[in-house]
C-alpha cells in the first residue's frame, strides 16, 4: 500500500488538559486549542519565521503527555541556501494546568543569516462545547484581547476574571504586541538558538475539580505475535488506555477512562462498560472499577430535565463544574446526564462477565445492590413506557439527545429510504443487550444462591429473545438474505436499514443458527464490508453516506463486535475475514485506531479515510487491540466453575500469537496459537484449560477436543 497520511492533527494529553494542533505543533483552526478543565485556554499558538509558518518535516508521541515536532523554514536571508536551512524542533510537554513548549533553532546554511521569530498567541476560553461548535451552531467567540503585555509574558482573562491563561517566554521577547511576542536573532550554523514557552492555565473553579495522584494501572501481559502488527498495536492501546485513565475524584485510588480527546475528556456509560469488556483479558481489575464508578453515579429519581431515572446508568458526566457543560441544560457539569437506554444493560453484562472472569464475591456482593436497581429499571415503565417488552426511547427536550443508543446521531435511525424513524424507537441492538443482560445476571445469582430471580431472568429472556426474533426479522428473498431491521419506530413498524447492528444481536446470541448465516451474508457483503472493517449503514441504502458519523463510517469497536459475534455462532471464516480487515485498518493507522474513519472502499480508495473530527485516541478504539486478542484466543473464562475455555482461530494475517501471563486470581494463563494448533503453557491453579472446537457461549459449552490441558 501506498504511503498516505491519514490524520493531520496531533493531541498530547495530561490528565484533564489536552492540545491539540497541526503536524508542527500549531494551533491554528476552530478544531485546535489547549484545553484545561473543558476551558479552551489557548485557541491560537503559532510559530512564524519571518511572517511563515513552518513546512512540516515529522512529529513523534514518545509518551501521551509529550510531543516532538519538527519542521523547518527557508528564511529570506539565508543566502540562497537549497534544501532545509533552518530546522526547528519543538518539544512539547502538557501539565494538568497547561504546556511547555522547548523550541530549538539550528541552522543548516554556510552563513549566519539573521531571522524575526514570532509567537502569535490567542484565547477565547470558551468552554469545549462551544469550541466544537455543540450549542447548537452559533459561532466561536472572538479571540480575547491581551489583558497585560510584558517583555516576559502575555496575560489573558476572562470578563469576569474567573478565567485566565499566562504565557511565560525565556529569553524575553524584544517586543511584545497585539499578542504577538518578537525576537530578532542571528543564526550560526553550530550555534542552535533555544526559546521556551510556558502557558499556564488559571480557573476560579480549580479546586473543584478532580483531584488526587494519577492512578496506575497494574502490569499487564505480554503479547506477541507473527507479523507483530496486532503485538505493536496492543502496546499503543495500552498507552492510550493509560493516557485516558483518570483518578476518580469520589473515590482515591479509583480509574476512570475517559471516553476520548479530544472532546470527550468525561466518563461515559457505554463506552467505558465496552471498553473495560474489551480489555478485560488484558487489564481484568478495570472491570470492577468502572462498574463501581458508575454504581455510585447511578440514577436515584425521575427527572427528564437531565433523563434520569431511578435504576439508570448515567450517559455522560462531566468531571468540571463548569454548569454550561453537558447535553442538556439540567444535565450540566459534574452533574451526570442520563439520556442513553443501553448503559443499564451493559452494567449488567460486565457484572456478569466480572464474575466469571474471576472477581472476588466480596467485589461483587458490593455491586449488588446497583445490579438490581439497574434490573429493575429494565423491567420499569421508564425503559418500557408501553409495557410490550422492549426498551424504548424519545427525546426528552430538544436541548437533549435525539437517539440515546450508541449511533446517537440526530440522523442515525432512519428506514431504508432515508426517511427519518419517528419515536419512542426501539432500536435492535439494546433489545439484545438486555437478553444477554438478564442471562449474564441469572447465571450470577444462581451461583450466589437467589434462585428464583435467576429463573425469572432466563424466563424473561428466552420471551425477549424469541420477541426479537419474530418482530425484527425481515426474510430473505430470491436476491438478497434475511436480515434483523434497525429499529422499530413509534407505530411499531421495522426501520428496514441494513446496517451493523444486527452485529451486535450475533455478540449477544440472539438469532437462530439459520438467521446468523442471513447475517453473516449481509456483514460480509461489499455492501456492508467496506475492505477496513464494517459500515455502519449498508451502502446500498438511500442514506449510506460514508462520511457520516453514524449512516456508512466504520467504527472499529463495531466490527470487533460482529466478529466476536460470529464466532460464537461458528462463522469463523466470515470472523476472521473481518478481523484481517481491522489489523489492516491498525496497519494504516499506525496502531493507533481512530473512533471511527470513512466507509469508503479499499478497492476503490485504496486507504481509510480519516473522519474530520474523530478522537484519535479514543476508548473504544484503543480496546479493540486486546479485544481482538481475546476473541482470536475464543476465550471464555468460568473462574468459578474451574474452567477457562479456548477456541482458538487465527485470521490470514497472522501465523502466530502468544500471551504470557493474562491474569487470573489464581495464577496467570500463558498460550500459544499457531497453524499448527494451540498450546496451554501455563494455566491459573486449580483450573482447567479446555481447547474446544469453536467459541462457546454461556450457558452453551461445546465438547473439548483432545489436547485438554489442566
Amino acid at each position: 500500500m501506498a504511503p498516505h497520511r491519514l490524520t493531520s492533527d496531533v493531541t498530547a494529553i495530561a490528565g484533564l488538559s489536552f492540545a491539540v494542533s497541526d503536524g508542527v505543533g500549531d494551533i491554528t483552526t476552530t478544531a485546535h486549542g489547549l484545553f484545561v478543565r473543558d476551558t479552551r485556554h489557548l485557541s491560537r499558538l503559532e510559530l512564524l519565521v519571518d511572517g511563515t509558518a513552518l513546512h512540516e518535516l515529522g512529529c513523534g508521541v514518545p509518551t501521551p503527555d509529550v510531543v516532538r515536532f519538527l519542521g523547518f523554514a527557508r528564511p529570506a536571508d539565508a543566502h540562497g541556501a537549497i534544501d532545509a536551512p533552518l530546522e526547528v524542533e519543538r518539544l512539547r510537554r502538557l501539565s494538568e494546568n497547561g504546556l511547555r513548549d522547548e523550541i530549538t533553532l539550528q541552522a543548516w546554511a554556510a552563513a549566519p543569516f539573521t531571522v524575526e521569530v514570532r509567537i502569535r498567541a490567542a484565547t477565547d476560553l470558551v468552554d469545549i462545547f462551544q469550541a466544537r461548535q455543540f450549542d447548537g451552531g452559533s459561532s466561536v467567540a472572538s479571540p480575547l484581547a491581551p489583558t497585560h503585555e510584558a517583555a516576559n509574558g502575555i496575560h489573558f482573562a476572562s470578563p469576569d476574571a474567573q478565567l485566565s491563561t499566562a504565557l511565560a517566554f525565556d529569553p524575553p521577547p524584544e517586543r511584545v504586541e497585539a499578542g504577538d511576542a518578537i525576537w530578532t536573532i542571528r543564526l550560526e550554523r553550530d550555534r542552535p538558538w533555544r526559546l521556551t514557552v510556558v502557558v499556564t492555565a488559571e480557573a476560579a473553579h480549580v479546586a473543584d475539580g478532580p483531584t488526587g495522584e494519577p492512578v496506575d494501572a497494574p502490569p499487564t501481559p505480554r503479547v506477541t505475535s507473527d507479523p507483530p502488527d496486532l503485538a505493536r498495536a496492543l502496546q499503543t492501546s495500552l498507552v492510550d488506555l493509560g493516557a485516558l485513565t483518570l483518578p476518580d475524584p469520589s473515590s482515591p485510588g479509583r480509574r476512570l477512562i475517559a471516553a476520548g480527546i479530544p472532546w470527550f475528556v468525561a466518563l461515559f456509560g457505554r463506552d467505558s462498560l465496552i471498553t473495560s469488556y474489551q480489555a478485560r483479558a488484558i487489564d481484568p481489575h478495570l472491570t470492577l472499577e468502572t462498574l463501581a464508578a458508575l454504581a455510585a453515579r447511578q440514577g436515584t429519581v425521575l427527572d427528564a430535565g437531565n433523563e434520569e431515572a431511578p435504576g439508570k446508568i448515567l450517559h455522560e458526566v462531566r468531571l468540571t463544574p463548569r454548569p454550561w457543560l453537558g447535553v442538556g441544560t439540567a444535565g450540566a457539569g459534574a452533574r451526570p446526564y442520563y439520556g442513553t437506554v443501553d448503559a443499564t444493560p451493559l452494567f449488567l453484562m460486565l457484572l456478569g462477565q466480572a464474575w466469571r472472569w474471576g472477581a472476588s464475591r466480596e467485589s461483587i456482593t458490593a455491586l449488588l445492590p446497583a445490579a438490581h436497581a439497574a434490573l429493575e429499571w429494565l423491567r420499569g415503565p421508564d425503559a418500557d413506557p408501553d409495557d410490550d417488552g422492549l426498551i424504548e426511547y424519545h427525546a426528552g427536550s430538544e436541548r437533549t439527545l435525539v437517539n440515546h443508543a450508541w449511533k446517537d446521531s440526530s440522523n442515525a435511525i432512519q428506514f431504508g429510504d432515508g426517511t427519518l424513524a419517528e419515536g419512542p424507537v426501539a432500536v435492535v441492538e439494546v433489545q439484545g443487550y438486555a437478553v444477554r443482560a438478564r442471562r449474564e445476571f441469572a447465571a450470577l445469582l444462581a451461583a450466589f444462591g437467589d434462585d428464583a430471580v435467576a429463573t425469572e431472568l432466563i424466563v424473561e429472556a428466552d420471551a425477549l429473545a424469541t420477541q426479537i426474533r419474530d418482530r425484527y426479522w425481515i426474510p430473505g428473498s430470491a436476491d438478497r438474505p434475511g436480515y434483523f431491521a434497525l429499529a422499530l419506530d413509534g407505530e411499531k413498524r421495522r426501520v428496514d436499514s441494513v446496517a451493523s447492528d444486527m452485529g451486535h444481536l450475533l455478540w449477544c446470541d440472539i438469532p437462530t443458527d439459520a438467521q446468523a448465516t442471513e447475517v453473516a451474508q449481509h456483514l460480509l457483503s461489499p455492501a456492508m464490508a467496506s475492505g477496513w472493517g464494517l459500515r455502519t449503514l449498508s451502502s446500498a441504502m438511500d442514506g449510506f453516506n460514508p462520511i457520516s458519523y453514524h449512516l456508512g463510517s466504520v467504527w472499529p469497536h463495531d466490527t470487533h463486535l460482529a466478529i466476536e459475534g460470529l464466532r460464537r455462532y461458528g462463522h469463523d471464516a466470515e470472523a476472521m475475514a473481518l478481523a484481517d480487515q481491522l489489523i489492516d485498518a491498525l496497519v494504516a493507522f499506525d496502531g493507533r485506531l481512530p473512533e471511527l474513519f470513512g466507509g469508503h472502499s479499499r478497492a476503490e480508495v485504496g486507504f481509510p479515510v480519516p473522519y474530520p473530527t474523530a478522537c484519535r485516541p479514543q476508548a473504544w478504539a484503543a480496546g479493540v487491540p486486546p479485544a481482538l486478542v481475546a476473541t482470536l484466543l475464543g476465550i471464555e473464562p468460568d473462574i468459578p466453575g474451574g474452567v477457562i475455555r479456548l477456541a482458538p482461530a487465527l485470521p490470514a494475517s497472522l501465523d502466530r500469537l502468544a500471551t504470557d501471563g493474562l491474569s487470573f486470581p489464581t495464577g496467570g494463563l500463558s498460550v500459544e496459537v499457531s497453524g499448527t494448533g494451540a498450546t496451554v503453557t501455563c494455566a491459573p491453579n486449580g483450573v482447567r484449560v479446555e481447547i474446544a472446537e469453536r467459541v462457546s457461549p454461556p450457558g452453551r459449552p461445546q465438547s473439548p477436543r483432545s489436547g485438554e490441558a489442566r
